[in-house]
């Protein structure tokens, strides 16, 4: 009898670990049920919201794709997606290229952290002291006007002209490049230097060098210098809000600068269009990456 309750006693109990089990269990719930809730309020309920919008009139009826036509054959949403493309096109492949050649300078060197380190100052930067170093450069009474004007020659409103695009390009690489050229600082350790050895003796060039060794382990680095890349172009606009204002130079005129301007103007309908074709860009340029990535992984 005492060997049958014992025995009815034993297999009523929990298994070892399992209060431990189920109160890490209620922890992570914890901690995820408030970053769910985040979400939802401030990304999944808006992207809903602004389906919503899109597809209807300012007085709740069904429009159709007329939002999407009203949009697209807007002078000034052409123009800032055609600034944005064009900054994308001409920023990204720099922001790669620059760190790339300064990683490459510096791996060898004895004191390469404490100058990657230097190179990340910028990025640790709030925005306001960056913007306001740059605008005491390039303003009307800035320092390279003030150059201009002792040396006898005119001044030149940069913040007004086609060099506004320069500027902000500057701007961008100014506090981008750190970053990158970190990543390709860590991604060049990984690369043993018996290869480099190797191919020296095998009598290969330096583009075979680059081609077979360097661009092989590099490759998974530079996929995520490309992402950062791109996602901080998209980020810039907030330097150029800062630096230019809501309605800068049409050289320098952005998406966001649009989607900003819809929004005080309380247009909920090309907000969203504009939302959704932006996201719909991010997402094409990232998905082109990674099919990229893949097939140039493929290859190699």
């Amino acid at each position: 009898m005492p060997a049958a309750a014992n025995q009815k006693t034993g297999g009523q109990r929990s298994k070892p670990g399992g209060k431990k089990t189920a109160l890490r269990r209620s922890l992570v719930w914890g901690f995820a049920v408030p970053s769910f809730i985040g979400m939802a309020v401030f990304y999944f309920i808006p992207a809903v919201a602004s389906l919503f919008y899109a597809f209807t009139t300012t007085r709740g009826g069904f429009a159709g794709f007329d939002n999407f036509t009203d949009v697209l054959t807007n002078p000034a949403f052409q123009l800032a997606a055609k600034n944005s493309a064009a900054f994308i096109a001409v920023s990204v492949p720099l922001n790669m290229l620059i760190p790339f050649l300064l990683a490459s300078l510096l791996r060898d060197l004895k004191y390469r952290n404490a100058l990657a380190v230097a190179f990340m100052l910028p990025m640790i930067i709030p925005s306001g002291a960056v913007v306001f170093f740059w605008n005491s450069v390039f303003a009307d009474n800035g320092a390279i006007n003030s150059i201009l004007f002792r040396n006898g020659m005119g001044t030149v409103p940069w913040l007004m002209t086609d060099w506004s695009f320069w500027i902000i390009l500057l701007v961008f690489l100014f506090r981008s490049i750190g970053f990158n050229m970190v990543l390709f600082i860590a991604g060049f350790t990984r690369i043993p230097k018996d290869y480099y050895e190797v191919a020296r003796i095998e009598g290969a060039g330096v583009f075979a060098t680059f081609r077979y060794v360097t661009f092989i382990y590099l490759l998974p680095t530079s996929f995520i210098a490309l992402m950062m890349s791109i996602i901080n172009s998209f980020r810039i606009f907030r330097e150029i809000y800062l630096l230019f204002g809501p309605y800068p130079h049409q050289s320098v005129y952005m998406l966001q600068h649009f989607m900003n301007n819809q929004f005080l103007n309380a247009n909920m309908q090309r907000l969203s269009v504009t939302a959704i074709v932006l996201s719909s860009a991010v997402v094409i340029l990232v998905w082109g990456a990674f099919s990229g990535q893949r097939k140039i992984a493929d290859t190699f």
